[in-house]
């Protein structure tokens, strides 16, 4: 009877707790650096996103939106060094992305500063983007590259 009691508990305790710890992991983002340099307007929604803010600032506009598992690199390494001083000597600045408003960003993408993201511009998802997305384009791939340019009417 002990053991029929114990798994019921841990059914029960599975069922009310799994939504919430999933609601949680799927819809918080984690900056790794400094959380001033991250700029996410109230009316854009980003999920379990990753911000890398070593190297520079990442601004995402209103009504930019993103799909799961992004990561925002905007840290970066000096690759004339190397060994311990490659590692541990990261420039300060100069890799920052921005996202500007109405922008899609497809889930598990890899956006590389610095960079651009323009106006309404779509990101497949999977891709990675190393070079400035022009407004109104759809791009992907890996680099990513223009697969055509959106006709709004």
């Amino acid at each position: 009877m002990i053991i029929y009691i114990k798994r019921k508990l841990k059914v029960l305790t599975f069922r009310i707790l799994k939504p919430i710890v999933d609601e949680i992991f799927y819809t918080t983002h984690v900056v790794y650096g400094y959380k001033a340099r991250l700029k996410i307007h109230p009316n854009a929604m980003v999920v379990n996103s990753l911000f890398n803010t070593f190297s520079g600032k990442i601004t995402i506009e209103e009504y930019a939106f993103t799909g799961h598992n992004v990561s925002f690199l905007a840290g970066s390494h000096d690759y004339h060094k190397k060994n311990k001083v490659r590692m541990l000597e990261i420039p300060p600045n100069g890799h920052d992305i921005y996202v500007e408003t109405g922008a899609w960003i497809g889930s598990n993408c890899t956006i590389i500063g610095p960079c651009r993201i323009g106006k309404n511009a779509v990101i497949a998802a999977g891709s990675v983007v190393v070079n400035d997305i022009m407004p109104g384009t759809i791009v992907g791939g890996v680099p990513c590259k223009l697969i055509k340019r959106i006709n709004f009417d």
